[in-house]
This record gives C-alpha cells, structure tokens and sequence, in this order.
C-alpha cells in the first residue's frame, strides 16, 4: 500500500524536489556557429525549423513571465496593505497612546517651544490640533499651551477687531495658569487694556517701556501680584518706570535694556530681591550704583555698558555670578569688589592686570571660569583665586596659537594649574594636529578628576576614532551647537 504523500503549497526543500534544471537545447549545426561556411540546403530547413519552434516556446516563456510578473504584483499590493494594517495597529499600541493627558499636554509644550514656529502661536498650535480629534481636544484642554501670548499690529491703520478676538480665546483656554506676554511697540492700546483684564495673572512680561499704549500699566489700578520675569526696553520718552517696576512684589528676574539712558531710580529693595539681573546698554555709574544693591547669591550679567562723565568711586558687591561683556571691563574692574564671587564669566576687550587685581582686592575663590577671547589671558590661570575651578569655559575664536597655547598649559603634570577642574567648555576652535595630541595628554594627566570635554565648532572636524579613543579613556566628550 503506497503511502500518501504531503503536498505543500509552494516548494520547499524538505519536501518538495528542486525544479529542474533549464538545459538549453542542441543546435542542429554547432560546428556552422564557429565558422563563416554556408550551410547547406538541408542544415538550411533543419535551421529554420529549430528557429521556429524555439520562437514558440519563447512566446510561451513570455506569457508565462507576464503571468508570473501579474502575480508579484497581486504579492506586492497584498504586501503593502497588509504592511499598513500592521502599522496601523502598532499606533494603536504605541506608548504614546497610554500617556496621561497632563504628560501629553507638556510634551506639546515642549514641541511648541522648539518649533520654527513663533513660540506658542495659533499657526504653531495648529500642527498639534489638526493631527486627530483626541490630540485636538488635550489641546485646547491645556492651558499650558495657550499661555504664551504675542499680540503683532502690522500697521497703524490695522484693525485689532480680530486680534482682540484671537486674544480673548487665548486668554479663556490659558485659565487659570500663569502668562507669559511679549509685547512690542505695535501693540494697541485696545488690546493692552484686553490684557490688563487678566493682570493677576501675568509672569513673564517683554516690554518696550515708554510707548503711549502702555502708560495704563500705572495709571489704571491693576495688580501684578505673580509677575517674576520682566524685561523692560527702555526708550527715550520712558516715564514712570520706577512706579511700575514698585508694583511688582514677586519679581526676581530682569533684564532692563538701557539703550544708553540712565537707569531709573527705584527703592532698593526692588534690587535686593532679585535673583537674576542682565543689564544692557546701561552708565557704568548706575551699574555701581546698583552693584552693591543685590543680594547674596544674586546672577548679574552686565553687557555693552558706558563710561560716564561722573567720577567713579569704589564698591563692594556680594553677589556669586558675575558676567561682564563689554568692550570697557576694565574702568568697571577696577572700581568693584566682590568677595564672594564664585563664578566670573569675563567677554570683550580687556587687560590682564585689572581682572588679577580684581582678584586680589576681593580675595575670591573662583568655582567657574569664563573667558573670551582667551588671547593674552593665559596669565589668569596661574591666579591662586582660581585654583578651585571646577568648570572652565573658553573662546578661542578660530585662534589655532592661543588654543595650543592653553592646551599646553593644561597638558602640564608636574605643576598643575585648576587641579580640581572637572569640566572642560572649547568654543570655535581652530584644531591641529598638536592640539589634538595635546587633548590626550589632558587626559592621561587629569584623570580620574577631569571627566568631561564639552566642544562646538571645531569638535564635528574630529574622526571617530579620535573621539572613541577619548571617550574609551573615562573622558565624556560631547559636541554641541
């Protein structure tokens, strides 16, 4: 009895027998291909004849071509729907989906801030609201999203009618979180009063002080009592700033662009509370003025200050951070004290001797380093105010001899400058070969303390390999924009 025998439905090797081999057939003249003879009237027949039942079989070898090219593209097509029925059900799945809705709603936060977009706006939003019904209603559920506002008058002669409406919707789906407002000098009056409704909420505020839509800001009798970030562009017609600036009993960060007027005077206390303050474009003398106004552990920036007419006289300063970037540190150094300075971040024309001085008068003992350009500034390093430095930061800009010179001086084992210096920051370098041999000499003579390297331009030029061999030798290497 003959057992039966399992067909399966495509071949297999198990199974099924190879498919035979394809064997080209004989030809009736062989020894005619490799010649010029002429055939004879027999071989002539014999050749028509194989020609045209070979002709037959490669017409029927077309169709089933055809055939077979008709069935992997059924294959294909039933490949790709099936590809999309799969992933399909993979967003079904997805982790995204399982996201608690206040989570979903802060990782849109986080898409809007990063978009190209103008931060928080209806046209960036609108990404968001229009991908599905569900995205759409933790939109305009968050308020965390609609925070932001920037109200933008194109011309004098525009009509805010739409502006106002626009704002209003902002302001009712942004209840009851705080808000973020950046308002220029096109704004009107109309839609400044709009927002004036919501001024107990107000937290982050950009202002161009001095236009005339803003003078409700004192006049009118509105509280301010959670704004804690204001930036305040000054202009000559400003009026009026100190009432404003007193109204505010939460503000701890300022950024107050001068723009080469004099600094309002305002009680001290609005000075003492702060905690972070960037003054720009302001009279050297008001910024002495101020200096020893802030508090213990207060942030100071000073940029693109002026010398003024008055005499200078000797301060002192508690403050911890300081970060000066100007092109006339060194009138401002050589009148400032700061005891307590731990990190000093320095940018701009400067000399050696004011800023070691400055060291030496306050007696400080430096955490974090600053300093851009680096050139001539080498001398800084051997300061004994800044052998506790334990994050340094230097621009090079694009100089190859001062990034060698620093290398260098880092490379050093014997007598070690910044022993404790645990991170190292290199902008806009200019990398050579020596410089890069140097790196590895940082490392092998810093380490274990000595744990990252943090590079931008420059930093993408080196291989591979280079930055394997780094990172394999317990240093972290990381490049950055």
């Amino acid at each position: 009895m003959m057992s039966s025998q399992k067909k399966c439905s495509t071949a297999c090797s198990r199974h099924c027998s190879a498919p035979p081999k394809f064997q080209l057939p004989a030809s009736p003249c062989p020894e005619l291909l490799l010649t010029n003879s002429v055939p004879s009237d027999v071989q002539l027949n014999e050749i028509h004849s194989f020609i045209g039942s070979k002709k037959a079989k490669i017409s029927i070898l077309n169709d089933q071509i055809a055939q077979v090219q008709r069935t992997l593209r059924r294959l294909e097509s039933q490949r790709a729907e099936l590809a999309d029925l799969v992933e399909s059900h993979r967003g079904v799945v997805s982790t995204i989906r399982r996201l608690p809705e206040e989570v979903l709603g802060e990782i849109f936060s986080q898409y809007l801030g990063a978009s190209d977009s103008r931060l928080h706006s209806p046209k960036a939003l609108s990404h968001i609201i229009g991908v599905c019904a569900g995205w759409r209603a933790i939109a305009l559920a968050s308020p965390l999203l609609w925070r932001h506002i920037r109200p933008i008058r194109r011309e004098q002669s525009y009509d805010d009618s739409g502006e106002l409406q626009q704002i209003s919707l902002q302001l009712q789906r942004s209840a009851p979180v705080a808000l973020s407002l950046h308002l220029d000098e096109t704004a009107s009056s109309r839609v400044v009063d709009l927002l004036l409704t919501e001024s107990r909420r107000w937290q982050n505020l950009y202002l161009p002080w001095g236009h005339s839509s803003y003078q409700n800001l004192t006049t009118s009798k509105v509280e301010f009592p959670v704004l804690e970030k204001l930036t305040l562009v000054n202009s000559a017609q400003a009026k009026d700033v100190a009432l404003f600036v007193e109204s505010l009993p939460a503000m701890v960060d300022v950024t107050l662009d001068a723009n080469q007027a004099r600094i309002p005077r305002t009680p001290d206390i609005i000075w003492a509370q702060l905690r972070t303050c960037r003054l720009i474009g302001c009279c050297t003398a008001d910024i002495l003025h101020v200096l020893p106004l802030f508090s213990a552990g207060t942030r100071v920036c000073l940029e693109d200050f002026f010398k003024g007419p008055e005499q200078l006289t000797s301060v002192h300063t508690v403050v911890s951070d300081l970060s000066i970037r100007c092109y006339v540190i060194d009138i401002l150094l050589n009148s400032l004290t700061a005891p307590c300075l731990k990190k000093f971040c320095i940018a701009g024309r400067f000399s050696i001797s004011p800023i070691t001085a400055f060291f030496d008068r306050s007696l400080c003992a430096l955490t974090h380093l600053g300093i851009s350009p680096w050139d001539r500034s080498a001398d800084v390093l051997s300061s004994p105010h800044v052998c506790d430095v334990v994050d340094l930061k230097v621009d090079t800009q694009f100089n190859s001899w001062t990034l060698c010179k620093l290398i260098e001086m880092l490379a050093v084992r014997d007598i070690m400058i910044t022993p404790k210096l645990r991170r190292l920051t290199l902008r806009n370098c200019r990398w050579t070969d020596k410089a890069v041999d140097k790196l590895f000499e940082i490392q092998s003579n810093r380490r274990p303390v000595l744990r990252s390297l943090w590079l931008n331009r420059g930093g993408e030029l080196f291989s591979q390999d280079t930055l394997q061999a780094l990172k394999s030798g317990g240093l972290e290497v990381v490049i950055f924009e």
